[in-house]
């Protein structure tokens, strides 16, 4: 069934530009037809019955376009399974019912070429045309007893051949071409990004090469102090510095969403928070790429009520850019002007941009939309097909009116922030967010538990200090939430360890740096502030934590702009030497200023070759490693040092850290640069507090070599998978320990809810389970099983829990469980668990 649903997906997405069209033809054209081959032209058979049935047949089709999304997800299997009885069906049936006429036989040919413009596939052409005709066969007979052949003409079947193969070549000739244009087109759009971030990566470098050689930004307080410029000259060389590197940072942005548009892929969800119309509006405005500075006193901007909605800023930046680019293409018109409206409705906010330029006649309103459309000399046509992308992934709309010779008018609709829509949006991006929940009273952690699962964030919990470092060191959480007086290792401990990025891998380590963490205690208040502050934490909260303040905490750190912790990196690099590998002159002179200014010594080689020459003579305690250069690239160098033979004197070969810098991030590049032995990348355009963090981390990790692992890792990593079920049989169903403590927290009451709960909700994640595993969805797979994991741990479900978890294991490494009974043996185990469940309540009552 799966296969048949991705095939009806294929076909329909070369038949779709065509679909409203055909279904147009069929609704009305099938009815009329009947007047003419009855009363204009008769033939000596016609139904109009049959006609009917098939209009009735084509209306979906027509209304394709206006169909709730939920039908729309169905759709192509209905087009699939209704292309065979609209068209070779009908025609054929009519064609024997008329003894096989020639002018049947004309319509047939007709709708033969019909079939093979909307079904590309020569197979099911093929295949729909012999099932048509033997269908309409059978029904005649049956109909009849007989089939008559009065008409009949063999030239019919050679004829009929030709039209087939010369339809079906024809048709494979230009689905090729078209292929061939989208191969070209994906494949361009990788080169065509590296050569983008080039000229990005040198323009940022020139502006950190600048910011390096000027004072530190001063502060407020210090504003008497001498300088050699003025305080606020020197301030507004900063903020102008600052803002370049963010209008950078967008644009690399952009790039990679629009390229990830040209491929096919989603627009990115990462970076969606709550944003203010009014703010960002006047930001666009004002950072406009203006061509001439008369041009934005072209722009008038009438606030009629300020909103709130939930969108990524670079992308909202992005679309109205482009709708202001394409009005002030036509400045020059007599009168021109442009005009942006705000207005907040009963359930929606609406943007207009509106111009009085030509205007866009009707015929062309939604073309604009469609991709490499352009009517502008030196367009490409792909600028507001993106758009209506990016506002769709908003939850929004964006249509275009226009009255010709007077004005046009861009409307974007977003939906209330607190709507319905908006909501399903965060759960789709929350659904991706992990959390962990350290604390060593289960009550705690339950109570947080309870919170986030109510706003599907999958979450961990740790019951002590060591256990939250050695799951944070394995593990990318997105937010932590940290008790400060526990067993074995403090969180407060535990948070200056991760700050520090030690002995944690370099890609987590960095994410760490920043990653948000929020304290719970019951310490007094002024305690707990300064214990959180020194640690790292982000803020405090009392316990008992209530619901209002998860929800807050969450809308805070994943849905708004959090002031980042303060977290220098300077000792850590201080003194050290790095070797800097780049062909280009411009990129080895930035990070040299930059990592002088540090207290970095540096030397420099413009390839491969000359790096392995360098490290030869003298000792380095880190290497910065282009990708792309002459000579000798930075993969094959990576490798040439990672074994060594190169060498004589240097014998760090194996551990030195090297750190790539690409302008290619694609996972088959990353695969690459770990596969040839550098232990991290970093994407251009480089910034100067990425590439310090980076150096940092790197350096205080330790590189003497794998550490080996513990004796517990050892027997779990040799368990065989046979071992594994036989010890399953040995775990206790439920752990009446944490439904004790359940008890006592909330009563009977609680945990005959929470029991209830999980049934249902375990039932339907289950099924979800078995038809993510037949997609061969890993990560819906992975998410379900961590799912099933943390709310079986939660409310004492031990066997469950230790089969997710263990069924997580796979998932997490990207493989599927080895064998092919787990799904048996889950769904055993889940009846025993609800079994015993229902007969525990029964007890308590």
């Amino acid at each position: 069934m799966l296969k048949f649903r991705q095939k009806a997906a294929e076909i329909f997405e070369n038949a779709e530009p065509n679909i409203s069209i055909v279904g147009l033809f069929a609704t009305i054209g099938y009815p009329l037809f009947y007047v003419v081959w009855k009363d204009i032209m008769p033939q000596p058979y016609e139904s109009l019955e049959i006609r009917l049935l098939e209009a009735v047949i084509s209306l979906p089709w027509l209304f394709y376009h206006f169909l709730p999304k939920k039908f729309k997800d169905i759709f192509p299997v209905y087009f699939l399974l209704s292309v065979p009885f609209m068209i070779p069906v009908f025609f054929d049936f009519f064609f024997i019912k008329n003894e096989f006429s020639m002018t049947w036989a004309m319509s047939c040919m007709g709708g033969l070429f019909l079939l093979i413009l909307i079904v590309y596939d020569w197979r099911l052409i093929c295949l729909m045309s012999l099932f048509g005709f033997v269908f309409a066969y059978l029904a005649v007979w049956i109909m009849d007893g007989k089939v008559l052949f009065t008409y009949f003409k063999w030239e019919y079947i050679p004829t009929f051949l030709f039209a087939l193969v010369g339809g079906l070549i024809t048709n494979h000739r230009k689905q090729v071409a078209h292929i061939t244009k989208i191969s070209l087109l994906r494949s361009l759009s990788g080169s065509i990004a590296h050569e983008m971030r080039n000229p990005l990566s040198s323009i940022t470098n020139a502006i950190a090469s600048v910011q390096a050689s000027l004072p530190k930004k001063p502060e407020i307080e210090r504003e008497k102090e001498s300088y050699d410029i003025s305080h606020s000259s020197l301030t507004s060389i900063h903020h102008v510095i600052e803002e370049s590197s963010n209008t950078l940072n967008r644009a690399n942005k952009i790039i990679d969403s629009i390229l990830t548009s040209m491929q096919g892929g989603e627009v990115a969800m990462t970076g969606f928070m709550r944003n203010s119309s009014a703010v960002l509006i006047d930001a666009v405005v004002s950072s406009f790429p203006y061509n001439d500075p008369s041009e934005r006193k072209l722009i008038k901007i009438t606030k009629t009520d300020n909103f709130d909605f939930l969108g990524d800023r670079d992308l909202f930046f992005y679309v109205i850019f482009n709708l202001l680019k394409n009005a002030l293409y036509y400045k020059d018109k007599p009168g021109f002007g442009i005009e942006i409206m705000t207005d907040s409705l009963e359930n929606e906010n609406i943007i207009r941009v509106r111009d009085t330029g030509p205007g866009i006649p009707a015929i062309k309103r939604e073309m604009v939309f469609e991709s490499f459309y352009t009517d502008k000399k030196g367009g490409f046509g792909l600028g507001l097909s993106f758009c209506r992308r990016v506002i769709q992934s908003f939850g929004g709309k964006i249509s275009c009116d226009s009255l010709e010779g007077e004005w046009t008018e861009f409307s974007i609709s977003l939906p209330k922030y607190k709507s319905k829509s908006v909501n399903e949006i965060k759960n789709k991006i929350l659904r991706k967010k992990k959390v962990l929940i350290a604390d060593d009273q289960l009550g705690n952690r339950l109570i947080v538990a309870k919170y986030l699962s109510e706003m599907n964030c999958q979450f961990d919990q740790a019951e002590d200090g060591n256990q939250a470092l050695a799951m944070i060191s394995e593990n990318r959480y997105d937010l932590i939430f940290m008790d400060f007086e526990m067993p074995m290792l403090n969180g407060d401990h535990v948070v200056k360890l991760i700050r520090s990025a030690q002995e944690i891998d370099p890609s987590l380590a960095l994410h760490y740096l920043q990653a948000p963490v929020v304290g719970i205690t019951a310490l007094p208040a002024a305690e707990a502030a300064a214990r959180g502050k020194s640690s790292g934490m982000n803020e405090v909260l009392s316990k008992p934590v209530k619901r209002p303040e998860i929800i807050n905490v969450i809308e805070k750190y994943f849905f708004s702009e959090a002031a980042a912790i303060d977290n220098t990196q300077e000792e850590a690099i201080q003194g050290k030497r790095i070797l800097l590998v780049d062909d280009n002159k411009t990129s080895r002179k930035f990070m040299s200023m930059v990592l002088h200014q540090y207290g970095c010594f540096t030397e420099q080689a413009l390839n491969g070759r000359e790096a392995i020459e360098l490290l030869e003579k003298e000792d380095f305690d880190l290497v910065l490693m282009d990708i792309q250069m002459p000579v000798m690239d930075g993969i094959e160098a990576a490798k040439a040092i990672r074994s060594g033979k190169p060498f004589r004197r240097f014998n760090n070969f194996s551990h030195i850290p090297i750190i790539a810098l690409t302008g290619n991030t694609d996972e088959q590049s990353t695969h690459d640069i770990r596969l040839a032995g550098m232990n991290y990348h970093l994407g251009k355009p480089v910034f100067k507090d990425e590439l310090i963090s980076a150096i940092a981390v790197m350096l205080k990790q330790d590189n003497t070599g794998v550490k080996s692992m513990s004796k517990e890792q050892s027997q779990e990593s040799q368990m065989t998978e046979q071992s594994f079920w036989n010890l399953l049989k040995t775990e206790k169903i439920l752990d009446h320990s944490t439904i004790n403590g359940l008890k006592e927290i909330g009563g009977e009451e609680l945990v005959g809810s929470l029991f209830e709960t999980y049934i249902v909700d375990t039932e339907k994640m289950t099924a979800e389970l078995f038809e993510a595993f037949a997609k061969k969805d890993i990560e819906q797979f992975d998410y379900l099983t961590h799912t099933i994991k943390g709310s079986s741990g939660s409310i004492g479900a031990n066997k469950m829990h230790v089969l997710s978890k263990y069924l997580n294991d796979f998932a997490r490494k990207a493989k599927w469980p080895d064998s092919t009974s787990w799904e048996k043996i889950l769904r055993e185990v889940f009846e025993e668990t609800v079994q015993q469940l229902q007969s525990y309540v029964r007890v308590e009552k």
